[in-house]
């Protein structure tokens, strides 16, 4: 015993120093508090809720496709060879420099509809992305109070393991006196010495799946440091088993309205035949109006600053050489260089106003395949409706018949437990007197720690188990 002595004192302050260390220096979380930290950093519901602002984004597109567009041109060109003055028509092989300014707008008055029907498609698709989100949020709050649960189970098996450890420790030390005192066989110690050391075994074993468990919802949460990281141990009274006698046809009627992917899918299933209606209005002709303001420029322009009188020579005299000249005068323009490009660009200006209409006749078959292909969509869509209706209908049913069992595994647990405690101490006090041998003594220890154990988890699956009845009730959450 005094070999075994220090090991037994390490376990205890092992114990001891992760209990004080939990209690003073980590920071213990409540279910909610786990809840929402999954809520703000698991990547699923970041990505739900970008796939959310991607909707509505899309809806505001769709909404401002009801005003006009508004586009403005320019270009400027080096001309060599042969060339068209876009200012003046005329044919040249001068090099020459244009440019070319454009102001223009279309305003679709009519496309069939498709506007509008976008508008709403795009708001649906909206809100089913804003409910996909809320799945998201619900799946993992359920997640995480799984595996909070699991973690208080693991707890509660731990305190099972740490009590056995304790009775076969006090029996040790009864049983070295007794040996000393020469009335039991040293043998009889020895088997409880080997009995302690598979308890210290069991305890070790509880506390690693308790830190195990806690490593997986510190994961799950995305907690930097999870050694700094555990959960309350609050007391959950048992639920009371009315969920249990109520129909789950009426769970699932509720569920139907509460449920966030239930609502989703049906939204997608309108979204499905509103895409359908799009793809239909490609058939329609479209009318829409343009407007459109533009001006030119040319370096090849002159500039025009005035105009002179000038008779113009037509001949000349045989005889006597004198110059003949036109009767009238005729005005010839002053030309000072190269017109200047503000005034190019107003005495250029040119506007247009316009109606275009277009009748679809034949699109080489892409409309007729775009709307049968939308059909195919909205059928898909619809089963898709009816699949998760019905996973959520066996879901429900399997929740009520687990909630059930659940209930019937605790009683009988608690119905064992009862039974073994009292078996144990009465073995115990025939241990005691030597009137049982250690084979029966062990025998009846382990039975009560199998059912503390079994009672233990029977308690947080059917806790579990009502909770998940809850939630399709209530959509929420909660211990």
């Amino acid at each position: 015993m005094k070999v075994f002595l220090p090991y037994l004192l390490l376990v205890f302050l092992t114990i001891g120093s992760e209990a004080s260390s939990q209690n003073v220096g980590t920071e213990q979380w409540t279910l909610q508090e786990c809840i929402n930290q999954a809520v703000e950093r698991n990547i699923t519901i970041q990505q739900a809720k970008l796939n959310a602002d991607l909707a509505h984004n899309n809806l505001d597109v769709s909404q401002w496709g009801y005003a006009p567009n508004l586009n403005f041109g320019s270009n400027y060109f080096w001309n060599f060879g042969l060339n068209i003055d876009p200012v003046t028509n005329q044919i040249s092989r001068q090099t020459r420099q244009t440019a070319n300014f454009n102001l223009s707008a279309n305003w679709s008055v009519y496309e069939g509809g498709r506007k509008y029907k976008t508008i709403a498609r795009d708001n649906n698709s909206l809100l089913a992305a804003r409910l996909d989100y809320e799945a998201a949020k619900n799946d993992i709050s359920l997640n995480v109070a799984s595996i909070y649960l699991q973690i208080l189970l693991n707890k509660e098996i731990e305190l099972v393991a740490l009590e056995q450890m304790r009775i076969s420790d006090l029996q040790v030390r009864r049983c070295e006196k007794m040996v000393d005192a020469g009335s039991l066989p040293k043998g009889d110690l020895l088997q409880l010495k080997a009995q302690l050391a598979r308890d210290q075994q069991n305890l070790i074993a509880s506390q690693n799946n308790v830190k195990l468990s806690r490593l997986q919802l510190a994961n799950l949460l995305l907690i930097e440091d999870p050694s700094d990281f555990d959960i309350s141990f609050p007391e959950i009274p048992l639920p009371e088993a009315t969920l249990i006698s109520a129909s789950p046809v009426g769970i699932y009627n509720t569920a139907q309205v509460n449920q966030p992917n239930i609502k989703s899918a049906e939204i997608k299933e309108r979204v499905s035949q509103q895409n359908v209606s799009i793809a239909q209005a490609s058939y329609l002709p479209t009318l829409s109006l343009v407007a459109q303001v533009g001006t030119n420029y040319s370096d090849q322009i002159p500039n025009i600053t005035g105009a002179t009188d000038v008779f113009i020579p037509i001949g000349q005299v045989q005889s006597t050489g004198e110059l003949v000249t036109s009767l009238n005068a005729q005005s010839i323009p002053i030309i000072e260089g190269i017109q200047p490009f503000n005034s190019q660009i107003s005495d250029n200006l040119n506007e247009v106003v316009g109606i275009n209409f277009s009748v679809p006749i034949f699109s080489r078959m892409t409309v007729r395949n775009s709307v049968q292909n939308a059909k195919i969509n909205a059928d898909i869509a619809r089963l898709n409706l009816e699949q998760t209706k019905n996973n959520l209908k066996q879901t429900i049913y399997q929740a009520h018949a687990d909630a059930k069992a659940s209930f019937e595994q605790y009683k009988a647990a608690e119905t064992s437990v009862n039974a073994s405690l009292e078996a144990f101490d009465y073995a115990q006090q025939r241990f005691e007197v030597g009137a049982i041998n250690q084979l029966d003594f062990e025998s009846a220890k382990n039975n009560l720690a199998s059912a503390k154990s079994q009672l233990s988890q029977a308690k947080y699956d059917y806790i579990f188990k009502i909770k998940v009845l809850e939630f399709y009730l209530t959509n929420q959450v909660a211990l």
